[in-house]
């Protein structure tokens, strides 16, 4: 039976002719359609499961904006150590779980911003195809990149930023006359996407000026004819180049820049192995891989499509050439690029939307069974995920419950010997004492508030002390006699086992019974410090 209910299956001529003039939120029929948006909505209950997500960077986000929620009012004690820069480009979710945490906890905010991101990607990817003409179904095939290696380290502000410049690719893709109204719309959201975030706009915008180019290449009208359409269709894209310029040379002005990975400029691996680990760059959440099996099926399926291609299908010559700089783009790109990490990984994402555009479909009877099989995938991945997250919830209920029991508003030092839940491929819990910032107030030694270029930052004159280099990666630099460590005196640590032994002995030294025990639940305990007496001999500090 047909995907969409008939007894024979579509020409490829009725399913591009579907494709292209069916609702923007259906996937091929009122079955396929039901069973994507029960995978999306599943992703998005899933969120709820756990009330801390283990994606890495996650937490320090989401205090970000618990701290501009609280500067709202004029007597927050966050007034007096941070100031704003909400004209930047990277300030879409923090502006967003701000006003929903109004009138909403700041985990449930957070998490409504974060499956804001899945459904716009989804609905991006179906713009996508819905422009192009390609198989609705497909749609099913995104969905286990949707939560994958980028959402996996936290990059919620990238995702909605490459989502709606996808958005936007989608009508740069789509041939239909446009009015003023179209433009102008156009416009607007890829000044929203470069507000967002600015490498989601780079890669958006490497992709429309592909089609732009490749379009007005192979198209047969008259060169004049050619070249006023690129025009027409480029000239809504520049307002936020412009908006780019602007806040570049503003922050440039005012000093809010960070460079903190300027020192490993260009550092990548081969590209042989970004080839064989490709579907692990492009999911890398689950510890057991059952992400990258799943994602491995689904491009196993691109490939049977185009093993059993019908000849009546040839997709346009634009989608080969969106694929092909996407690949390359993978290949040349290093993981820390333009001052920022995880580059190359997070164009996988592209590399396999782009490759669910490009590819033909199969002969009829065949693709109708490549359907079927591609709802296997996305409905898998979805629920891969939720029960991951229910396996985050139980790994993260001990540290949930000690963070909600601390003692509010205190200057907080991270100690997580073990930065890992079991479920995790990444080590997850790397930021996770940033949790405290957004859930009870105060300050915690490692924040992304250093970093002067984000839309909520410490004033130059508040900087606390800093902590060693890449000291959550490395909790055994940390001395009391340091003076963050002074700064920092309520001490929240994860050990490497949960044998109930105490540690004071093994961090603390002589001045263990100095350090006071405020809360222990498994691997969790919470300290003290400011009651360390100083040493009387400066030896015993040094050499402790």
């Amino acid at each position: 039976m047909a995907a969409d209910g008939g007894e024979d299956p579509k020409t490829t001529a009725e399913d591009e002719a579907h494709a292209r003039t069916a609702p923007w939120w259906d996937v091929g029929g009122r079955s396929f359609t039901l069973a994507f948006w029960v995978a999306i909505g599943a992703i998005c209950v899933a969120l709820f499961l756990s009330r801390s997500l283990p994606l890495v960077d996650y937490p320090q986000h989401l205090a970000l904006a618990a701290i501009l929620r609280r500067m709202l009012d004029p007597s927050a004690p966050e007034r007096a150590l941070f100031e704003t820069n909400l004209l930047s480009y990277n300030s879409a979710f923090h502006v967003l779980v701000a006003a929903f945490n109004v009138v909403l906890p700041i985990d449930i905010a957070g998490k409504l911003v974060v499956s804001l991101y899945v459904v716009l990607a989804a609905v991006a990817s179906l713009l996508l195809l819905r422009a192009t003409g390609r198989p609705r179904a497909r749609a099913f095939l995104v969905v286990p990149i949707l939560v994958g290696y980028s959402f996996a380290w936290g990059f919620i502000n990238f995702g909605l930023g490459l989502a709606i410049q996808l958005i936007v690719l989608s009508r740069v893709l789509d041939e239909r006359p446009r009015t003023r109204r179209d433009h102008a719309i156009t416009a607007l959201l890829a000044v929203l996407g470069a507000w967002t975030h600015l490498l989601g706009t780079a890669l958006g915008y490497m992709l429309m000026l592909v089609a732009i180019v490749v379009r007005a290449q192979t198209e047969r009208d008259a060169f004049g004819v050619r070249l006023g359409r690129a025009v027409r269709t480029g000239l809504p894209l520049l307002p936020a180049i412009a908006y780019c310029a602007i806040v570049y040379y503003r922050q440039k002005q005012l000093a809010w820049q960070n460079f903190e990975y300027g020192a490993y400029e260009g550092n990548d691996v081969f590209a042989m192995v970004k080839v064989k680990e490709f579907t692990s760059y492009a999911t890398g959440l689950r510890a057991d891989l059952l992400d990258a099996k799943i994602l491995s099926v689904g491009l196993g399926l691109l490939l049977l499509s185009a093993l059993f291609r019908d000849e009546a299908d040839e997709p346009p010559p634009v989608l080969r050439w969106l694929f092909v700089a996407s690949v390359i783009a993978y290949l040349i790109i290093p993981h820390v690029f333009w001052a920022t990490n995880f580059v190359f990984e997070r164009l996988t994402f592209l590399v396999v939307l782009t490759a669910v555009l490009w590819v033909p479909r199969a002969k009829p009877r065949q693709e109708e069974l490549i359907k079927l099989m591609s709802v296997s995938v996305g409905l898998a991945a979805a629920a891969s995920f939720f029960l991951f997250m229910r396996d985050v919830a139980r790994e993260t209920a001990d540290f949930d419950s000690v963070v909600a029991d601390m003692p509010k508003g205190r200057r907080v030092t991270g100690l997580i010997w073990h930065p890992k839940i079991e479920a995790t491929l990444q080590w997850t819990m790397i930021h996770f004492p940033a949790y405290y910032v957004a859930r009870n107030g105060g300050e915690v030694a490692f924040s992304f508030t250093r970093t002067m270029s984000l839309p909520v930052h410490y004033k130059r004159h508040t900087l606390p002390p800093d902590p060693p280099a890449n000291f959550e990666w490395n909790p055994g630099d940390y001395r009391h006699s340091a003076a963050f460590a002074k700064h920092f005196d309520l001490i929240l640590m994860k050990t490497t086992h949960d044998d109930g032994k105490d540690p004071r002995a093994s961090v603390w030294g002589h001045h263990a019974d100095e350090v006071k025990t405020v809360l222990h639940r498994g691997r969790y305990w919470v300290f003290e410090t400011h009651g360390i007496k100083p040493d009387p001999n400066i030896l015993d500090e040094i050499f402790e």
